[in-house]
């Protein structure tokens, strides 16, 4: 990784390239040497409905510089208000950039984003991916075979679970399903179902097949910690999470809102006990689509988001 005297002393948001909490850019994976590899992917090919989530990661970038003052000695990293605790003291990032999508090719867009996110692992990062659309999951998810076996928790309105749609296997209605079929996953645990379009058929293959289905309804009766309590023992994790998950009123930008969604306080709590239970290798964080959000609200709400599971997993790690 590059370094050089900091050019922007004042830190303004508005000053700078809007690289991910305007950490240093290192676009070369071979030269990656940080903590965590922040990795866009702006892909929306995947999807049915609305597009626009290829603009994700850029906007996320832009609303993350609003916490970038990272400082250096007893004020690096964040001091959380709640904890009374300073988290990423001492973790470094940098930004790798994005995939570089190619038009209409889906087979030749996941190769890529497989091969990027396993350049990243074998540099020792750990990767924070931004989505796109929920269909790079399964890609993101294949590089990690080499540290397999590999729990899955997905935080989401819906199960992800179709097998295809007009004979289509890879699109934003299937990443789960798909990658349940990979041999090195194990465990595999859905937060915060919902949807009134969720199949019987789906369900009913999903639980055959071990999958652990916790419904929004579930996670407001039984409480987070019961949640928790009641997860297949966690090893090496992979964390996908749907903005989605999250209710329309705190979420609005994203393609398929779903009402009566998680609350932010909820999927912290989920996300800082996973952390806590296993070790998660590596997340993604998909759907944000800044065309027809509320001035930047999702966006932001995905870049505090980032930010606090990043404190959890690095905290859970001794840092």
């Amino acid at each position: 990784m590059d370094t050089q005297t900091p050019r922007y002393n004042a830190y303004m948001p508005s000053a700078g390239i809007a690289s991910f909490l305007r950490s240093p850019i290192c676009e070369d994976f071979s030269k990656v040497e940080a903590d965590v590899a922040v990795l866009g992917i702006p892909y929306d090919c995947g999807v049915g409905y609305r597009p626009g989530t290829r603009f994700g990661p850029r906007e996320i970038r832009n609303q993350s510089t609003r916490y970038a003052s990272w400082g250096t000695g007893n004020a690096a990293g964040y001091w959380d208000v709640n904890q009374k605790k300073r988290f990423l003291r001492d973790v470094s990032i940098v930004d790798c950039g994005d995939v570089d999508i190619t038009y209409f090719d889906i087979a030749a867009n996941m190769a890529k984003i497989t091969e990027s996110v396993s350049a990243l692992l074998a540099r020792g990062a750990l990767p924070v991916i931004l989505g796109g659309d929920h269909s790079v999951t399964f890609p993101n998810v294949r590089a990690f075979a080499p540290l397999g076996p590999i729990d899955i928790v997905h935080i989401d309105a819906h199960m992800d679970w179709r097998d295809d749609i007009a004979g289509v296997r890879f699109t934003n209605a299937s990443p789960l399903r798909r990658s349940k079929e990979l041999p090195f996953v194990r465990h595999m645990v859905q937060l915060g179902i919902r949807d009134v379009r969720t199949r019987e058929s789906d369900y009913a293959d999903a639980t055959a097949q071990g999958v652990q289905i916790v419904t929004r309804e579930d996670i407001r009766e039984r409480g987070v910690a019961a949640v928790l309590g009641a997860m297949p023992e966690l090893g090496n994790v992979f964390v996908t999470i749907d903005i989605d998950g999250l209710d329309p009123s705190i979420a609005p930008g994203t393609g398929s809102p779903t009402v009566d969604g998680l609350l932010y306080h909820e999927v912290r709590a989920l996300l800082q006990g996973v952390a806590a239970r296993g070790n998660v290798v590596g997340f993604d964080l998909v759907e944000v689509n800044p065309f027809i959000d509320v001035e930047g609200q999702t966006s932001l709400l995905a870049t505090t988001l980032i930010l606090e599971f990043l404190g959890a997993i690095f905290a859970a790690r001794g840092r």
